[in-house]
């Protein structure tokens, strides 16, 4: 038996989300069908971030246990040649056998985009928010600094959460607008249902004037998702990276400066 680990690339647009559901097709279940077809065996796959219906990830880490003969190195060409084009396993290798993703990791980064534009180009469609609204970029970085550091998060969990504590750390928010084009970095420790959606939105309603940093502050503790106003869009967010050493500004500067468009 050998613990193999994976990380993957998917354009989830196709998907209702990462995690295996009944009657909807996933992510998940397209690559565990993948691992019965090559290895003839069912393989349950071990995932660290259960992203939503539409999302995508550059960097999703998963686990599998195997008896497979196929080497570790190798089962990045044998999934990739039963996969669909629109999930890719970017490397594959074996870890010892209690290593685990969800237990093992420090925390992620995630990437939002968005336009101030009404309408944007049909290249982009499936990978950013267009709001059609002006943003003050210095606004949204005031509101930003709120968000950052340890909360309570209550007031952007999305609703069907899965029972969890809703305090969560915040390492840093970082916002990069180039024209039309916003691109928001959310790295934390952990995150709830919908919360870098949540965020996301909160920031543009902060970008438009319609909320202020003290805003933010009673909206945090007031811990009531009524109290907030818009979820992101889905299409529009980005699972880019999962850490597996502790979170530092030189590991979030790092991730940011990958090449993994149009996210970064």
């Amino acid at each position: 038996m050998k613990n193999i680990w994976i990380t993957l690339s998917y354009e989830g647009t196709n998907y209702a989300g990462f995690q295996r559901q009944e009657n909807r097709m996933t992510v998940q279940e397209m690559v565990e069908n993948c691992l019965l077809q090559i290895t003839g065996t069912k393989t349950t796959l071990y995932f660290v971030a259960r992203t939503d219906a539409g999302v995508h990830a550059y960097g999703q880490e998963c686990t599998f246990y195997t008896e497979s003969t196929i080497p570790p190195d190798r089962f990045i060409y044998a999934m990739n040649a039963a996969l669909p084009y629109d999930i890719r396993v970017t490397r594959s290798r074996e870890v010892d056998m209690d290593f685990s993703v969800r237990k093992g990791n420090f925390g992620k980064t995630y990437g939002y985009l968005l336009t101030e534009e009404r309408e944007c180009s049909p290249f982009l469609k499936r990978y950013i928010w267009h709001t059609g609204k002006k943003l003050d970029l210095s606004k949204m970085e005031k509101a930003a600094r709120v968000l950052e550091g340890t909360h309570d998060f209550t007031s952007f969990r999305g609703n069907n959460s899965v029972p969890s504590s809703p305090i969560r750390k915040i390492n840093e928010i970082r916002i990069v607008k180039e024209g039309p084009l916003v691109r928001i970095y959310v790295t934390g420790e952990g995150f709830l249902y919908h919360m870098v959606r949540n965020i996301a939105g909160a920031l543009v309603d902060a970008g438009i004037g319609a909320l202020t940093p003290e805003d933010l502050k009673k909206i945090l503790e007031a811990k009531d998702r009524k109290k907030l106003g818009m979820t992101a869009p889905a299409e529009g967010l980005c699972l880019l990276r999962v850490y597996f050493k502790p979170i530092t500004k030189e590991a979030i500067d790092e991730t940011l400066s990958r090449h993994l468009f149009p996210w970064c």
